[in-house]
């Protein structure tokens, strides 16, 4: 019978079971919980079960000092910094295709699509350049199989990383046991136990209860990057990141868009003047925007998507060929049995500290399973600060710890067209530890640079704090703003004061210098 001294194997395997083990010989013989860990390929065993259960007594267990749930960005940079240290660790990835979101669903197919987009809206305004073009068409197959050369190589790339690094590579699914023990399923029973692990399963999509949807085909993100055929009317449910680069990305392709959104403007995780600027920039562009804009019901009718929302209390219905679920993402943490491993969850977001650690200490969380800004930089970033925090636990490296895997200091961007950037605080943040700023806004459309790209929509905005001069937050939209908001992070990051910033000079004409004018009038 079992030994229920042995506090942690009790509370894993429960009262009334057996330890069948075995050994080299291939016998199999009983044994006493309490020295499951030294067990050659210790197996629990419930005889209530039995029937069910025989092929347990041959799943093998390793040994790691670390594993890590899932290989995408954060995940691979974790290990990757792991196997530097010499410690020795596993990557588990469920997956079929190895690679992660951000290459094979996310940033970098998305991106290969809009740039096409934006080279189809480039041509259509060639004529106030002077260039006459007739009729441009696009080949959606054309440039589906450029995204998928692209993406290919990409994926090869990280699928030698992971197949080769300084690490194991565990193919399955993995799920908690105990704070310690991991069961991988997959091509072959396993479990791993570990001294420490690290969530990184990333994310997947949110789809909104709608009268009807279940019945219908309907495009989550991946289906939309992955289409061969241009929607002649696209509808997208959703204002935020993926629904407005979506929106804005077939708008250029040439589509019919409709945005259906909840909120007041688009892309409320910016400040209000952004998305405000962005939902008119849209309406102008030609999509309709449809915000204060709840969607109650959808069905089919003759090969079309009928959607019926309620806008500030007024029934309407839209009509589109295509219906794009765009309402965000949530942390893809269903499944690990994390309350096995006394990891707190709110939401299916793992709760973490500044060091992304988890309610049990020995177990840490990174990117989209926990950050409340999913981005790959900062799962990357957090990956490699959790390494070393484990590398420094563990004795491999004589440091201090710091809070190094987070920043209060966030960087964001949108791909729309025009694009959206943040970097700094939220202007919330700001007001809520009611600090004493000044505020200095310059418009593309008075821009030098900007007029000769004919690209004059948006503005940039700076915030400082008064006394100080200390850059707080910097938000911008308008072209290529993505790029231009890394000279403000570097001055953050850098703790360059505003008046310092002012003083250094820039290139005449460029899009860069738009930043010394604001800057300037704060100096």
């Amino acid at each position: 019978m079992p030994d229920d001294s042995c506090g942690d194997c009790v509370d894993f395997y429960g009262k009334n079971s057996h330890l069948l083990v075995r050994n080299a010989c291939g016998e199999v013989s009983g044994g006493a919980f309490c020295n499951h860990r030294e067990k050659i390929g210790a197996v629990l065993f419930n005889w209530r079960m039995a029937p069910d259960l025989r092929w347990l007594i041959a799943m093998k267990r390793l040994k790691y000092q670390v594993v890590v749930i899932g290989g995408g960005s954060g995940g691979y940079a974790a290990a990757a910094k792991l196997g530097e240290y010499g410690i020795k660790t596993a990557i588990v990835e469920k997956a079929e295709k190895l690679g992660g979101l951000c290459i094979l669903r996310g940033c970098m197919p998305s991106k290969a699509i809009i740039e096409s987009a934006n080279r189809m809206r480039e041509i259509r305004s060639a004529a106030e350049f002077g260039i006459h073009v007739s009729g441009p068409t696009i080949s959606m197959n054309e440039v589906q199989d450029r995204k998928e050369r692209l993406i290919g190589n990409f994926q090869e790339y990280r699928e030698d990383q992971l197949r080769n690094g300084k690490f194991d590579l565990i193919r399955g699914q993995a799920t908690y046991r105990t704070g310690t023990v991991l069961h991988v399923k997959g091509d072959e029973e396993l479990e791993l136990e570990c001294d420490y692990s690290i969530v990184a399963t990333g994310s997947v999509p949110s789809v909104p209860e709608i009268d009807g949807l279940e019945k219908i085909d309907y495009w989550l993100s991946k289906d939309a990057l992955d289409t061969r055929e241009l929607p002649e009317h696209l509808i997208v449910i959703g204002g935020g990141a993926i629904g407005c680069e979506m929106a804005h990305c077939f708008e250029g392709l040439g589509s019919k868009v409709t945005i259906v959104q909840r909120s007041g403007c688009l892309l409320t995780d910016f400040d209000e003047d952004i998305g405000d600027t962005i939902t008119e920039i849209s309406k102008k562009r030609g999509i309709e925007v449809c915000c204060n804009s709840k969607a109650k019901s959808v069905r089919e009718e003759n090969g079309d998507v009928l959607l019926e929302i309620e806008q500030n209390g007024v029934t309407k219905e839209i009509r589109g060929s295509h219906l794009l679920i765009a309402a965000g993402r949530k942390p893809a943490t269903d499944g690990l049995c994390l309350a096995n491993a006394n990891v707190e969850t709110e939401k299916s977001r793992v709760k973490t500290n500044f060091h992304m650690q988890t309610s049990n200490n020995r177990i840490f969380a990174i990117g989209d399973s926990s950050s409340e800004l999913p981005v790959v930089h900062e799962a990357v970033i957090q990956g490699e600060a959790v390494a070393k925090q484990i590398a420094i636990e563990t004795g491999v490296i004589d440091e201090e710890i710091s809070r190094s895997g987070i920043s209060d200091f966030e960087l964001f961007g949108i791909f729309t067209h025009p694009e959206c950037a943040r970097a700094g605080m939220r202007k919330k943040e700001i007001e809520d530890k009611s600090l004493d700023t000044q505020t200095a806004m310059y418009c593309f459309s008075d821009h030098g640079k900007s007029e000769i790209l004919n690209e004059t929509d948006g503005f940039v905005k700076l915030i400082v704090e008064k006394n100080s001069g200390r850059i707080l937050s910097a938000s911008a939209v308008g072209p290529h703003v993505i790029e231009l908001i890394h000279e403000i992070q570097v001055a953050i990051h850098g703790g360059i004061c505003i008046k310092d910033f002012a003083a250094i000079p820039h290139y005449h004409p460029t899009l860069a210098e738009i930043w010394t004018y604001p800057a300037e009038e704060l100096s």
